[in-house]
């Protein structure tokens, strides 16, 4: 599977970036390109800051009948409930002020006319104040429970070890008992490699479009997610050969793909770039020698995922050359999953540990730093290709730390994992790739039914990486009755960087004994626990309902 390859020296061109100043009301931006019903209209969106733990409602007017969709980019911090009649209801919580961007999205309605359209509208949350937060060793009010570090890989959505499957036209799909089969054994990630050789000159054919829709389908019958590459060639045998088809004709089949890719938002983890090159790794290519080329493809790419999803370039060099960024245009937390193109593009490396420069994959110090600083907010993943004095295991583990890896794969190259696991590192990787949340301690104040409860919790994640996909963050109180309620936790799980983090957050119990939970569910998979974090800690995950055991008062 793995391809060895040096890519030829790029030179980087350097932009400083401009900065636009903010003002107090919210903001409102439109695509043309997209915006088809004049009429698309959102109303009730406050002018002011919210208060933490309240909510308001907009209401959405269309000129067209296309269904309408409305979404946020920090679910963790504003939760969407549909009303009826195009009216919204949006709930609120946050520890810090945060700005949070609606996105209103209609379908396409060719008898009206309409092409499809969006709308982006911005409001802030008032947060309950950033001095709250105690650090690691400072004293907390309440009464303290702590908690013991589970032993080894936690298997947990989104992160860890892969495998990776082919798909071909002539090939069969994956079936959801071989995706459940590897779950528990920690694969809670695919890679699916979709070969459309046989559609280089032509449309893609209904079959395969359903052999990919097939798989997704059994992606989500194990409880796994997908990362996702398309390519043409699965080898550089012929290169005298067209390795892919020309950027139109792949246009074609991105505007194929692309119901697709919406329909299974929910289990797409992320999109490698693909398409270019043997094995769609950009680099053995016949028709993009042409950087603008390479960006006209990776705007379609990122136009045809939702806003949510990440896709994910081959080296950091394509980044930074398509959208002229030098080192100080890094993405920060302020501009991290702000649903733009920097923050949405991440990285892949699958020559990691090979040499000096990983096969071509860095071009000295920079694009390292680079790296370095993006991949704090955006995925990084790949696979090894061969042995070297790069990959030696604390060489291995620096990397994996500092490049905060997500994923990596379970079979190639086979030497590599042979060494880490007889020098005895294979298993730290296992258990660190990606987030690892561990419950240092949790302070609560008094419990009495129908008052506010002020709850401190404060965790390590050991990982190499946040979270990186959305995610709710609930305090999940289930009383001595029976019954259940939540309240918003009010902080983005994706901002839980290794390291220390705490959260101060306040729920009001209905009953004065009961037990208090945490849930970090998957906003589009929030009824299936299989998808929701488990803390790193002994006897804390309820794997039928997804929630953490926080405490319990009996």
């Amino acid at each position: 599977m793995k391809r060895l390859f040096a890519f030829a020296a790029i030179s980087l061109l350097v932009l400083l970036a401009g900065c636009g100043g903010n003002d107090d009301g919210p903001k409102t931006v439109t695509k043309p390109k997209e915006l088809a019903d004049p009429g698309l209209n959102v109303t009730g969106v406050p002018t002011s800051p919210v208060e933490s733990g309240t909510a308001f409602t907009v209401t959405v007017s269309s000129n067209s009948n296309g269904s309408v969709s409305v979404s946020v980019d920090k679910p963790s911090v504003a939760f969407v409930t549909p009303s009826g009649n195009l009216q919204y209801k949006i709930s609120v919580a946050a520890v810090q002020d945060t700005d949070v961007k609606i996105l209103i999205s209609q379908e396409e309605v060719k008898a009206d006319g309409y092409a499809a359209a969006s709308k982006e509208v911005y409001f802030k949350v008032a947060g309950i104040g950033s001095e709250a937060i105690p650090g690691p060793d400072d004293a907390v009010a309440g009464t303290a429970v702590t908690y013991e570090e589970a032993a080894g890989e936690v298997v947990s959505p989104e992160r860890g070890i892969y495998c990776a499957f082919e798909v071909h036209s002539t090939s069969s799909s994956i079936s959801a008992s071989d995706v459940k089969s590897k779950l528990v054994t920690g694969h809670s990630l695919w890679l699916l490699e979709f070969y459309l050789t046989e559609f280089m000159s032509g449309s893609i054919s209904s079959a395969y479009l359903k052999r990919i829709q097939d798989c997704f389908d059994a992606i989500r019958g194990g409880g796994a997610k997908a990362i996702v590459r398309f390519a043409y060639r699965d080898n550089n045998n012929n290169l005298d050969q067209d390795q892919e088809p020309e950027l139109s004709q792949i246009l074609k089949h991105i505007e194929q793909l692309k119901p697709i890719l919406i329909k299974n938002e929910d289990v797409l983890f992320v999109l490698q770039a693909g398409f270019i090159g043997s094995w769609g790794e950009w680099y053995y290519t016949t028709h993009f020698s042409k950087m603008e080329d390479r960006k006209t493809l990776t705007e379609a790419l990122l136009d045809a995922v939702p806003a949510s999803r990440q896709i994910e370039l081959r080296t950091p060099a394509f980044k930074m050359k398509m959208y002229d960024l030098a080192l100080r245009d890094t993405i920060t937390a302020e501009t991290a999953h702000d649903w733009s193109a920097a923050s949405r593009i991440g990285g892949h490396n699958d020559c990691f540990g090979a040499d000096a420069n990983d096969a071509g994959t860095f071009e000295g110090d920079v694009t390292r730093e680079y790296w370095k600083a993006e991949t704090k907010y955006t995925i990084m993943g790949g696979e090894t290709c061969k042995v070297s004095d790069f990959c030696l295991c604390p060489s291995t583990l620096k990397d994996l730390e500092d490049y905060h890896w997500t994923y990596l794969h379970d079979g190639y190259n086979r030497d590599v994992l042979s060494r880490w696991q007889s020098d005895g590192c294979y298993d730290e990787i296992k258990a660190r790739l990606g987030y690892r949340l561990v419950l240092q301690d949790v302070h609560y104040s008094d419990i009495e039914a129908g008052k506010p409860c002020k709850v401190t919790i404060r965790l390590v994640n050991k990982g190499y990486a946040a979270p990186m996909n959305p995610r709710e963050a609930w305090l999940v109180w289930v009383g001595s009755d029976g019954n259940t309620s939540k309240s918003m936790l009010g902080t983005d799980p994706r901002n839980w960087q290794p390291g220390y983090n705490a959260v101060v957050s306040i729920f009001t119990p209905s009953t004065a004994k009961g037990t208090l939970y945490l849930e970090l569910s998957d906003p589009l998979l929030s009824e299936n626990p299989a998808y929701s974090i488990a803390l790193a800690n002994q006897d804390i995950f309820e794997s039928k309902t997804g929630y953490n055991k926080l405490f319990e008062i009996k």
